[in-house]
């Protein structure tokens, strides 16, 4: 099995920091409009709960449970499902509550604000500022190893960290992987907890970030203490940038979403199905 990647998943609401104060702010800001200015040169099973309605089982080739109910790295495009006979959502009206206030929210101002991203910012920008964030976010990745017990990718995130910081101009360029063939793999809390043998417990969905589980909240506030930004950074500029880090990390799917979506007959079920076969994926693998 593939595991989790999670894009959730890095798009995480905070608490407030810890430090205060403005020349920590000022310097993200310089750091990230610098970025944008090198890279520019640089040119989501169940029923419906209706009787006598069947429950389709979940799509199958999800590459990676995400908190966005489409990535870009998602395929196919086919609503194409295998059996999962077992699921847990007990909450799926109030589930299906939310599932319908963030479809409005995605075909209505996430999707079109993507495509126009993706059409307007030159794809070297775009993949610039894309690995100014990972580069910025590995501590979360690394913490997260190193609770899994998993030296190799832990020593490969320290490598990473380093190479793409100093030669990689603060991570805005990948020479880590393109000179030294070193990739990159995320990871979050979610999945430490699932390695400790906790369970997913039921299906939620959260708003705007989608489809999760029991171990996501948890998730989302251990990765904000590890993300760098709390602690350099307050709010609101802290929140400006965590949710454009969201919002460019899954701007290039957001299509997929759509076509998803018309394609599938009930699309809460499909996104629920979609999500919990990772889930079983990892339990499998």
């Amino acid at each position: 099995m593939v595991r989790q990647s999670n894009n959730l998943r890095n798009r995480r609401s905070r608490p407030c920091s810890l430090l205060e104060g403005t020349a920590p702010r000022a310097a993200v800001i310089l750091l990230l409009t610098a970025a944008l200015l090198v890279g520019g040169c640089a040119a989501v099973r169940g029923s419906q709960g209706g009787p006598g309605r069947e429950d389709p089982p979940p799509a199958a080739h999800q590459s990676e449970k995400l908190p966005f109910p489409v990535s870009p790295r998602m395929a196919p495009l086919e609503p194409t499902v295998v059996s999962y006979p077992n699921y847990r959502d007990p909450l799926i009206w109030v589930n299906r509550g939310i599932f319908a206030f963030n479809d409005v929210t995605y075909r209505y101002l996430l999707i079109p604000l993507g495509k126009g991203y993706v059409r307007v910012v030159p794809d070297p920008v775009r993949q610039g500022v894309d690995n100014l964030f990972f580069n910025l976010k590995t501590p979360i990745y690394a913490v997260n190893h190193l609770l899994q017990f998993r030296p190799k990718p832990l020593g490969r995130d320290l490598a990473r960290f380093t190479i793409n910081t100093t030669l990689g101009l603060l991570g805005l360029f990948d020479p880590a992987k393109a000179w030294f063939g070193l990739p990159r793999e995320e990871t979050h809390f979610d999945t430490t907890l699932s390695r400790y043998g906790a369970g997913y417990g039921i299906y939620l969905v959260l708003p705007i970030f989608g489809p999760s589980d029991l171990r996501g909240p948890p998730s989302l506030v251990v990765d904000a203490l590890l993300n760098p930004l709390f602690y350099l950074t307050d709010n609101p500029e802290r929140s400006a940038i965590e949710g454009f880090d969201f919002f460019q990390a899954y701007a290039p799917g957001a299509e997929r979403y759509q076509i998803l979506r018309r394609k599938s007959e009930d699309p809460y079920i499909f996104f629920r199905n979609l999500y919990l076969q990772g889930v079983q994926r990892d339990v499998d693998y």
